[in-house]
């Protein structure tokens, strides 16, 4: 049996696609400087967080600042983990914690003396968090149900390459 050049080739593209897929991750912490990473989430990198059409979500943000971004999602996000509209959350180079929410869905916060004041908005963002804004201050960190990854998109494109060809 001899095999034609072009399905050698689309074979070689294939198996480049998914080796390429298990380090996609980390290159793009290192490129982006970020390398703080949480259990559960997903580092994005720099930015705020946005959904497939390029909107920010819907925010609470606590006047207070918190000395990581593990610390950010186990004392203040991680709560909210239940409800179907929380999408993760981002720690800014302020140290500040912001909690994300689909658009209009952020939960009233209770009002304490106590507590540090909460202060929050609205944004059009809905869905699955799919990209950043690349800007400088902030990291984004996608929470464990937005599942849309940059590894699933190449393994997917060599699956098919690979079927195509048989």
């Amino acid at each position: 049996m001899v095999l034609s050049n072009s399905f050698l080739q689309c074979a070689f593209i294939g198996i480049a696609c998914i080796l390429l897929s298990s380090s996609i991750s980390v290159e793009a912490a290192e490129v982006w400087g970020v390398h703080e990473q949480v259990q559960g989430y997903r580092n994005l990198g720099r930015g705020s967080c946005q959904d497939s059409r390029g909107k920010m979500y819907s925010y609470l943000q606590r006047t207070m600042t918190f000395p990581d971004a593990i610390t950010c999602a186990q004392k203040e996000c991680e709560r909210f983990g239940n409800l179907g509209a929380y999408r993760g959350f981002e720690f800014s180079v302020g140290k500040r914690c912001t909690c994300l929410f689909d658009v209009d869905q952020a939960p009233p916060v209770p009002d304490s003396g106590e507590a540090p004041d909460y202060v929050g908005g609205s944004d059009g963002g809905d869905g699955d968090v799919f990209s950043t804004t690349s800007m400088p201050g902030t990291t984004c960190f996608a929470s464990p149900g937005s599942r849309i990854e940059v590894k699933a998109a190449f393994a997917l494109l060599s699956s098919a390459t690979i079927f195509m060809l048989l």
